[in-house]
């Protein structure tokens, strides 16, 4: 699949939609003491469902009223640093690129130690 955004575009300063600011929970982290890996798409959701709501879209009620479907086909991170319980970290949601019948939206993370990670989701449009 072809990337919308560019790990380079991902990392640079970008139009975005919500910034959610959290720590590293105990829970998030492996044996080794760093986020295990899937945490991070979990960061990347709980920020876009925080961008809809400051949007006034309820996304559960319309999915659950049948009125919008649009199924995460896709999603991706690239780790660049690692995070350890008690990190305070910004998840930012970037401005999604828009396709025909998709779209996508860019995520990076950063920490005191700066960009730790970057990811993005695709989602299709469907009737």
């Amino acid at each position: 699949m072809k990337r919308a955004f560019s790990a380079d575009e991902l990392k640079q300063t970008a139009p975005r939609l919500a910034v959610e600011r959290r720590a590293v929970r105990f829970q998030d982290v492996d044996a080794a003491g760093i986020v295990f890996y899937p945490r991070v798409l979990e960061y990347f959701s709980d920020a876009y469902m925080i961008a809809l709501r400051e949007r006034g879209i309820d996304l559960p009620a319309l999915i659950a009223g049948g009125a919008i479907k649009l199924p995460l086909v896709h999603a991706e991170a690239d780790y660049l640093l690692p995070l350890r319980f008690g990190d305070a970290l910004e998840v930012e949601v970037l401005a999604p690129k828009l396709g025909d019948t998709s779209f996508t939206v860019g995520y990076r993370v950063t920490s005191a130690g700066g960009i730790a990670a970057v990811g993005q989701t695709v989602h299709v449009c469907i009737d």
